[in-house]
Parts: C-alpha cells; structure tokens; sequence
C-alpha cells in the first residue's frame, strides 16, 4: 500500500463507513412524509411553496442530535470552541444521522419568488441538513480504499469539508432574516468551487495508481466508494446553489432549475463549446448535428443536462479526429434527442472506431490525471446562455464519464453506452420527465432503508448494463 508521511495522514473516525451505511432509502422517505410530486411545469408554477425544501408540514425537522461535551460546548454553541476530541465524536454522531429526501417538485417551489419567510424556513432546513451531509462527505474520504485516503491531495479536500463543518457548526440555528443573510454568507464563503474537489482526487487516484497499479478489485471498489462520495456530493452542492440562486430571481428558473429546460438549447451551447476547444486542441473538429425540437421542454436542471452532453460530445468529436484523421472529411457526430410520454432521451452517435469488448469494463472506472500543469476545459466553469448564465462544471480528466453517469442518474435516469468496435459508439441518456421519480438517488451503499425497501426505480431500461450502483 501506498505510505505517506505521518502528518499528512487524516484522523480516522472510528466506525465512518458503517455510519453512512445506515441512510434510509430515500423514496421510501418521501412516500413516509408526503413529500408533493413533479408533474408538469405548470403545476409547480400554481401549486403553493412548501414550508420547506422537502416537507409541505411546514414544519422544520428536529435539530440534528448532538451530545454535548464536558465544558457543554456542543453544536451550535456560540463562541465555544469544542476540543479535537469532541469535534470527532461530533462527526460521528452527524454522519450516523439521515439526510433528507428532497424532490425537485419541492426544490423548484422552494425556490420560486421566495419570499423572506420562504428564505428562512429554506435556510433553517439547510442549517440542520448541510451539517449532516457534509459530515457524510468527510467520512466518506476519509474511508477511501487502497490508501487513496491517505495521500496529501484527498487529506486536504477531507480539511476543506472539515472547515465547511466548523464554519457551519459555529453558526446559530436561523431564526431571524438577519440570521438568514449571515447564514448565506457563510454559505457563499465556504462551499468550495465546482472544480477543486475532483481536481484533488483525480490527481491522488492517478499519483497512487501510477506507483502501485490497482487490481481489478482495488479498482472496483474505488470505483463503488467514488460513485458513493461523488453523487452525494451532487446533492450537497445542489442544495447550497439552489439555495443561493434561489434569493436571486431569474425569470423562468426557480433557483438552478428551470421550468422549461430544452435539451436540444443546452446540447447547442455544449456544442459550439466542444467545437472550439476540440479545434484548439486536435487541430480539426467533426460537425455535431443536432436533431430535435427546441420547444420539447421540462423542468429539470440544465447545468445537469449541460456537464453530460459536453463529456459525450468531447469523447465523440475527440474519438472521430483521431480515427479519420488525414482520410478526409470527418463524418458527422449526430445528437438526437426526444420526448416520450415519461422520459427525454439524448442520444449521442459517433463513427470514432467503437471500444473494444475487453475495454469495456473501464468505461465507468475512475482513472484521474496525474499532471496538474494545465487546466483546460475539462477542470474549469463556463457561463452558459442555455443554462441561465449558471455556471457549468467540467469534469477532471479521467473522471468524466462516470462522474456524467452520476449526473444523469441523480434524480433517477440513466447513462448507457453501446459500443461496436470498428465503427463507432451509441450513448443514451434517459431523463425522467415525471416527478414521482424525480428524487434523489443513493448509491447501494446506502440505498437500503432499515425495512430493506429498495429506492431504485423499477423497470429501467439500461439498469442491467451497470449495476454497480
């Protein structure tokens, strides 16, 4: 196993990954607090906000339970500054905690013209999650096999969300507005940006496989403790965004979501975005033909759509030139998206030479990128007209396809790839337009709920292609 100096080394929180083990399912949550579903944009537009992001009780659940230690100090007490070892115990006990389920049907009500009493249930709602799920996040890196865990760049993201906890932990429960907006700030301040947390891993996972090659069941379960760690980090950044953008209003979004998302609008900007940068690049860049109607809209959250089109079309634009190159004119990479009666379907073809069947397997598998000289656009943000002028994360080298199989499968649809070598490869990506299915969606290690009910959405298309998660 890879070594590293004794310093740089993370505590270790006893008993982290069997804490997170014990997250609930979260459809079964949603069904057990009535949580309001997503139909059609209309709906959401008419049906009136819900005391909070996840419950129409208007009620804001239980402080998270925190022992305090002997001096008393607990969370959230003030200026007390709790010892190493309380901090610790304090970890332990938010990460043995449930996070709660959050529909996009309640995150787009939430968020849509709040008013200032809407913004202070939002913020005491996060106040009490945030502190839950970051724990999760720490425990989770922390738990990283085959001593990725133990380099120096995966220690320094893990003390990132230790000073998010702290930050958070120093913060009184919301109760007035002036406690809301200093609550916000706090947030604004220490949520790290989109690109440092998988910069740091993709950069620990290729310096500790380039010296000790990982086996084929080291890697599978990086691979499992990754997904874990990245999708729930989907929902954590989702929360504090929607959240801030929330307290902005821009007309037809409500926070990051928008009511009339086109998927044929975000593949057009990704794109002309794909074409510079494959040009600047490769030196030459296939056309990319989209095929669809732009009206053909739902509610979902485009900067989502925006990160899984750009990593399709960039292996597809990248496969094409380096098969075709000198042979002529490229042949033509072809997006083709459609709506049916419960799903939108994006379809990304390419003629780039396919992937071999004994390749396969690496398809969803986390390589990172050793060399941090250059940033390109993969490790950066872009403001995208077609996503609202949010800013859209890019993947880390190496990262990619699977962190955009995460994305798709955040609120329950899917990513498959179909490849035939010696040609070309066919991705689908399946979005789910109805909101009974538009909830968050937990890696297997935490899917199960204690009545062992499974959250995973029935009769998926592709589901037997990867099954990992």
């Amino acid at each position: 196993m890879l070594r590293f100096p004794m310093h740089l080394r993370a505590s270790r929180a006893a008993g982290a990954l069997h804490a997170v083990e014990r997250l609930p399912s979260l459809c079964t949550l949603t069904s057990k607090r009535a949580l309001s579903t997503l139909a059609t944009s209309s709906e959401l537009s008419d049906a009136p906000p819900p005391g909070l992001f996840s419950s129409g009780a208007g009620q804001v659940p239980a402080e998270p339970t925190i022992a305090a230690d002997a001096s008393g100090a607990g969370a959230g007490a003030g200026d007390a500054r709790p010892s190493f070892a309380s901090k610790e115990r304090q970890l332990r006990e938010l990460a043995a905690q449930q996070p709660t389920a959050v529909s996009l049907g309640n995150l787009f009500r939430s968020g849509l013209d709040p008013t200032p009493e809407q913004s202070l249930l939002n913020a005491q709602f996060l106040w009490r999650e945030l502190r839950i799920r970051v724990a999760h996040r720490i425990t989770q890196l922390r738990a990283l096999p085959a001593g990725l865990n133990e380099h120096p760049c995966v220690v320094e993201a893990a003390s990132m969300y230790e000073h998010m906890s702290d930050m958070l932990g120093q913060c009184k429960r919301p109760g007035t507005y002036e406690d809301e907006e200093r609550f916000a700030q706090v947030l604004a301040n220490t949520k790290p940006t989109a690109a440092v947390i998988p910069r740091k891993i993709g950069i620990a996972l290729a310096e500790v496989r380039r010296r000790t090659p990982l086996s084929p069941e080291q890697q599978r379960q990086v691979d499992v403790q990754l997904d874990a760690f990245f999708l729930n980090r989907v929902g954590h950044r989702l929360l504090i965004q929607h959240y801030l953008a929330s307290k902005q209003p821009r007309e037809g979004f409500s926070g990051i979501i928008q009511s009339k998302c086109s998927p044929v609008a975000v593949c057009e900007d990704a794109a002309k975005r794909v074409t510079t940068v494959i040009r600047e690049r490769c030196g030459a860049c296939p056309e990319i033909k989209i095929i669809g109607d732009r009206g053909h809209t739902f509610t979902y959250i485009p900067s989502h759509i925006y990160f899984i089109a750009n990593e399709l079309l960039k292996n597809a634009c990248a496969a094409t030139v380096r098969r075709h190159r000198g042979t002529g004119e490229l042949p033509a990479v072809r997006v083709i998206v459609a709506r049916g009666e419960e799903d939108m379907t994006i379809k990304v073809e390419d003629e780039g030479g396919g992937i071999a069947r004994s390749r396969l397997s690496e398809v969803w598998s986390y390589a990172g990128e050793w060399s941090d000289e250059e940033l390109d656009f993969n490790s950066s943000l872009i403001s995208s007209p077609a996503v609202g002028g949010e800013a859209a994360p890019l993947a880390q080298k190496g990262l990619g396809l699977p962190l955009a199989r995460l994305y798709a499968k955040y609120f329950g649809g899917t990513l498959h790839v179909t490849p035939m070598e010696g040609y070309g490869t066919d991705c689908y990506v399946r979005l789910y337009r109805l909101g009974d299915q538009n909830c968050e969606n937990l890696p297997s290690l935490v899917r199960q709920s204690p009545g062992e009910l499974d959250s995973t959405a029935k009769g998926s298309l592709f589901d037997a292609q990867a099954k990992r998660m």
